[in-house]
């Protein structure tokens, strides 16, 4: 099979050749600076620069969606002297690490990018309408890739929270739901455009966004508040994957999602990830016994391969991986990348117990083998 192929077959709850180790969008497997530390100290040989071919991981062919504000607007990063930047674009002011691209930490938001209506009308509105003269086109493959096709799904809520700050955007939808019904629908008007363009020409086999809205203690919104101002949308995306033959829409999403893939799966969405077990709560068993269609991705937890000796994460995927493969549906990942604390060792063994149990062939982690 190829890995179109067999992601196919597994979110279709059929029986593939084997069950590979997903790589998806917003998990990656470890951190620039994990990476850097694991070679300097733990052995990690230094001729593999691509993390998806040394641990044999398949992924998506992800193909990029004309979705965004045209024009831009400009970003400018500003140095504060402490080893931090201020990231201004527009009226947003982030203050993030200077060198976060390899040593990556949570930005700290300090000022929204947008304020209410006004800006809606005067510098949103315009700036997402499809027939923009200066909006492009997406980069399609030549021909049908053997990995299976993937677009970008709008966000909905989290879009809004990013654009307005959370307390904003709370207050909107509140005072002014109309505004966020009139973004919603702008957003998924200029999805579907883009997404039909492409599936005219090639094959589209996955729909994918992300939405961020839950912590540890669940979702950030009601569930209701999610019905009114998400499901809607949600839907055409899920009708527009049935009408190009797209097998799935899935959504990344942090925290507990326990609720939030009951909304999902409402709203005709059929895939989450990543499921985060201890951060987050998310228990994969539970909820794939709740939801016995809906399709896993994820919820093996990072933070098992803390433990050097590899005995933590070789229990972590015993307890998990074999009965989640009995039910189908399901690929295999941790639930974010893994962070500098994390062991190449331990790492090392998770990754191996996981080809053990879904009967993948031997990947270049395994040929070089384990670490000392």
């Amino acid at each position: 099979m190829t890995t179109r192929e067999r992601f196919l077959a597994i979110v279709h709850f059929e029986e593939p050749d084997y069950v590979p180790y997903w790589y998806a969008p917003g998990i990656g497997i470890a951190h620039v600076e994990t990476v850097d530390r694991w070679r300097a100290e733990e052995g990690y040989p230094s001729d593999y620069e691509s993390l998806v071919e040394f641990w044999g991981a398949e992924k998506y062919y992800q193909v990029a969606l004309h979705t965004g504000f045209v024009p831009g607007f400009e970003v400018e990063r500003v140095d504060l002297g402490d080893g931090y930047v201020e990231v201004r674009q527009h009226r947003a002011r982030t203050r993030e690490r200077a060198d976060n691209a390899s040593k990556y930490t949570m930005p700290q938001f300090e000022s929204p990018m947008f304020n209410g209506r006004e800006d809606w009308e005067l510098e949103m509105r315009p700036r997402l309408d499809p027939a923009h003269p200066e909006r492009g086109r997406p980069a399609l493959p030549a021909t049908q890739p053997d990995e299976p096709l993937h677009v970008a799904a709008p966000s909905y809520w989290g879009r809004l929270r990013d654009w307005f700050g959370i307390d904003r955007i709370s207050y909107i939808m509140e005072d002014d739901p109309a505004l966020v019904h009139e973004i919603n629908r702008a957003t998924t008007d200029l999805f579907l455009e883009q997404a039909s363009w492409v599936a005219e020409r090639v094959q589209i086999d996955a729909i994918g966004g992300w939405e961020d809205m839950c912590y540890r203690g669940g979702m950030l919104i009601s569930p209701d508040a999610f019905r009114e101002f998400c499901t809607p949308y949600y839907r055409e995306v899920a009708q527009l994957a049935r009408s190009v033959g797209a097998a799935v829409v899935d959504i990344d999403c942090d925290g507990d999602v326990s609720e939030f893939a009951r909304c999902l799966w409402e709203a005709g969405v059929n895939m989450c990830h990543a499921f985060e077990p201890t951060h987050g709560g998310s228990d994969i068993i539970r909820i794939g016994r709740e939801l016995p269609e809906f399709i896993v991705c994820g919820g093996l937890d990072k933070h098992s391969t803390m433990d050097p000796t590899g005995e933590t994460a070789l229990a972590e995927i015993d307890v998990k991986v074999p009965p989640m493969l009995e039910r189908g549906g399901y690929l295999p990942s941790i639930d974010h990348g893994l962070p500098p604390i994390c062991h190449y060792g331990a790492f090392w063994q998770f990754m191996n117990r996981i080809r053990e149990h879904c009967g993948a062939p031997e990947a270049p982690f395994q040929r070089v083998g384990p670490p000392g």
